[in-house]
């Protein structure tokens, strides 16, 4: 049984229709961005969606881990309602911040951000405000569809997102050569429509309960906020960081923002294929043996790599690259300079979300947190240093790799740390008792 269980082809089965959620929601920023670059202005709007979307997904940021965490307690009705109730107040204190954040102008001159720029970005933030909340309970529902093993409604929630993302995109490019009300309303359809097929598909599953369970779950509020901090800061330190590089990168010009939103979104798109790695570790940790999740996890990392590595330095590439940003040379040479920079970042992102998910099943989510502040940190002040050096967008992907790496070692070691003190813990008690 474990043979069985333990194979390749029943691991792709779990971990295809995730993988392909996360590609096909990451391929929105591409489409968004192709639509974009063939408007008037379209360097302004592709900064400015640089800009208000990094905004965007750091206030989705703490929502992240609502999905790890609705998958572990999907077996317990009490926890699976408390976390509801935490994940409605959790959400909807980041749309009020979003729209603060949207109304007082404290970024652009922080920043020394061009006020133009900033106009069209403030109004793309307003735009999106409901957007942790659309996401947070669609992770919510999803995380209890991925505990009963149904992935494939997971990728075709997704495919039905992309769908109405780029049929409203093209819409309204049609209609208007405002790049801030293409972007939002585009994203805005997309998730929306995507939550209310997952929803109805959540009332056709039933969650066993499962009280036989030894892990101590959450009671209240109180235990829920200790629980979920640690792994709300690993996203929020993250995307924090990421947040800050294109505003470091804003300094330097709009030229090099426009390459970044370009370059890095098709970089995530990509990358972003391994992020279900932690859920199927999470699943499957009690049932298979590590080193086959293990193996399993780099396998998967160095295909999206070799992907990355081909459309930096392949003429194949360079075609596709000259579709997507309408032929623009300039943008194209940045664009491949980042693919190259970010090659490994798949790697390192699947050992990142194997060593996570293994965190999660122990309950260590100190470790997690710990991690991602200590790895972002490092992180952030790279970036300030290499900005004095007149660095282009390449040498900032490059610096998150290395921040991936770090947090990789950091995960690995305290992890390595956590299975000794059990062993040792155990070995004292099998003392004691003889």
């Amino acid at each position: 049984m474990s043979k069985v269980h333990g194979s390749p082809r029943y691991l792709f089965k779990q971990f295809i229709p995730m993988a392909t959620s996360d590609i096909v929601m990451a391929l929105g920023d591409p489409i968004i961005i192709f639509v974009l670059a063939s408007l008037t202005d379209s360097t302004h709007y592709l900064a400015a969606f640089a800009l208000g979307k990094s905004i965007a997904v750091f206030f989705e940021s703490p929502i992240i881990p609502i999905l790890p965490t609705a998958n572990a307690m999907a077996y317990q009705t009490r926890a699976r309602n408390l976390l509801l109730n935490f994940t409605l107040i959790l959400s909807i204190s980041l749309m009020i911040g979003m729209i603060i954040i949207g109304y007082i102008p404290v970024l652009p001159t922080l920043f020394q951000i061009d006020a133009v720029l900033w106009q069209s970005t403030s109004l793309l933030i307003v735009l999106l405000c409901p957007w942790p909340l659309i996401i947070s309970l669609r992770r919510y529902w999803q995380g209890q569809i991925i505990r009963v093993g149904l992935t494939d409604i997971i990728a075709k929630g997704s495919l039905l997102r992309c769908f109405l993302l780029t049929v409203t995109a093209l819409a309204m490019a049609a209609f208007t050569d405002q790049g801030t009300w293409v972007a939002g309303t585009a994203l805005l359809a997309g998730a929306m429509g995507e939550l209310l097929f997952i929803r109805n598909q959540v009332n056709k599953i039933t969650l066993k309960e499962e009280k036989s369970c030894t892990t101590t779950l959450p009671d209240n509020l109180i235990t829920m906020s200790h629980y979920y901090w640690p792994l709300a800061q690993s996203t929020i330190s993250l995307w924090g960081a990421r947040l800050l590089l294109p505003l470091f990168i804003a300094t330097t010009g709009t030229l090099n923002v426009a390459i970044w939103a370009a370059g890095w979104a098709l970089t995530i798109s990509i990358s972003n294929a391994v992020r279900m790695l932690q859920q199927l570790v999470i699943r499957n940790a009690g049932q298979i043996k590590k080193a086959s999740l293990y193996i399993f996890s780099i396998s998967i990392g160095c295909c999206f790599s070799l992907i990355l590595f081909v459309l930096a330095t392949t003429s194949w590439g360079y075609s596709l690259l000259n579709y997507y940003v309408d032929s623009q040379d300039r943008l194209i040479n940045g664009i491949q300079g980042i693919l190259l920079a970010s090659s490994l970042l798949p790697i390192l992102m699947s050992l990142q979300n194997y060593y996570q998910g293994l965190h999660m099943v122990q309950t260590s989510t100190v470790a997690i947190g710990r991690s991602a502040v200590v790895a972002n940190l490092v992180l952030i002040v790279t970036a300030l240093t290499i900005i004095y050096f007149n660095a282009t967008p390449a040498w900032f992907a490059s610096i998150v790799c290395l921040a991936t790496l770090l947090e990789v070692f950091l995960l690995a070691y305290q992890l390595k740390n956590t299975a000794n003190s059990s062993d040792a813990s155990y070995f004292r008690r099998n003392i004691s008792e003889n």
